[in-house]
């Protein structure tokens, strides 16, 4: 008797080892790690969100975009943790259950063989009536606990499983985490690049954005200066567009924009399908409509519609950009600065003042309620 009792403290003992000691889960030096990191996140955060309620410099745009980076190099890490902490968990537990079910295993069998005999065999050869029992009773004691036991190591190789699927999770997470580490580190590079490290180009450069923004929302107010010029064909040639830096513009571009229903649409879900060259830090994307294209081909974009690089940077009051900057040709050699209709329509042609001059634009009205917009036009 004294034989089993001790064997199924064995048990009892190991179990509480293996499978509920702390110890087992995770590193004590690496959970310390894993709150100073988080110590200094919530302290990064605090910094970001005072940068962004400062007013815009080029040095605060710069330690926003550092603290970004910091932020994230520091998630990487925390994730790092994560990972090596839930794999030495799986690890040691993974060893500790093999060996522990090898013993069990041997343990049942011959448990089982003994739970085999029968009961009056058991009885004739106990010396005495309370060994019989004795016997009997601590046998099913022990049969019953490694029932138990077994049950319990299933659950817990269950739980490995979901712990092994949660490590995918956890890599799929650190890719994502590394990735917008080196866009946030292209995106400083890139801002650095075109305003040539200079904060009076910045400036400028913040000024003239928030003021087109400006001009947009007043133009669709019906604000400025309009005059209509009369019906245009899809593809007829409705002016210019102005080379270098001019009213409410930085440099070369037409800013294209679509209004259905007085709404701001992604000019993309309106234009074909055509090949098209990308800047440095514009998010590409594929044309699905079937409207041409109103410059000529080939056509750089230089800033999308939405969430872009210079709206993340609340260039535009913290909204999105409103339509498509575009140019025809590529750096080294610029296309015609034509541009034309895109759809039949009636042509407008207007101006309102922005930053100091007066942005001229021309807006065609479609027969379907839809209407295009033409900006820095000359």
């Amino acid at each position: 008797m004294k034989k089993w009792l001790g064997i199924i403290l064995f048990f009892f003992i190991l179990t509480s080892i293996f499978l509920f000691n702390p110890r087992f889960s995770f590193s004590q030096s690496l959970e310390e790690q894993y709150r100073a990191k988080q110590k200094e996140i919530e302290e990064l955060e605090k910094k970001i969100s005072e940068l962004q309620n400062k007013e815009k410099t080029l040095s605060s745009q710069i330690s926003y975009m550092d603290s970004q980076i910091k932020i994230t190099l520091l998630k990487i890490g925390q994730t790092e943790e994560e990972i090596a902490m839930l794999a030495s968990k799986i690890e040691k537990l993974e060893i500790s259950l093999d060996n522990l079910a090898q013993i069990l295993n041997k343990r049942i069998v011959a448990t089982y063989k003994k739970g085999d005999i029968d009961p009056f065999t058991l009885l004739f050869s106990s010396r005495k009536f309370s060994d019989f029992f004795s016997r009997y009773k601590y046998l099913k004691v022990v049969q019953i606990h490694d029932r138990k036991l077994m049950i319990s190591m299933e659950e817990t190789r269950t739980n490995y499983d979901e712990r092994k699927t949660e490590i995918e999770k956890l890599k799929e997470k650190l890719e994502s985490q590394k990735k917008l580490l080196a866009q946030q580190k292209k995106d400083k590079e890139y801002l650095l690049g075109v305003t040539r490290n200079d904060e009076k180009r910045f400036r400028e450069m913040l000024i003239q954005a928030k003021a087109e923004a400006a001009a947009i929302e007043r133009i669709l107010a019906g604000q400025g200066a309009i005059s209509k010029i009369g019906p245009v064909k899809a593809g007829e040639v409705i002016g210019t567009y102005i080379s270098g830096p001019s009213a409410c513009s930085s440099g070369t571009h037409l800013h294209f924009e679509v209004i259905k229903d007085g709404n701001h649409q992604n000019p993309a879900n309106f234009l074909k399908n055509i090949s098209l060259i990308f800047e440095d830090n514009v998010v590409h994307f594929t044309p699905s409509g079937s409207w041409d294209w109103p410059i000529f081909e080939p056509i750089r974009i230089t800033q999308e519609y939405g969430n872009t690089f210079w709206s993340r940077l609340g260039w535009y009051g913290g909204g999105p950009h409103t339509g498509i900057d575009m140019v025809s040709g590529t750096t080294e050699n610029p296309g015609p600065r034509v541009v034309k209709a895109v759809q039949d329509g009636n042509l407008y042609r207007g101006s309102i003042p922005c930053g100091g001059g007066n942005l001229r634009y021309a807006r065609i009205d479609h027969p379907d309620g839809t209407q295009t917009y033409y900006l820095h036009l000359d």
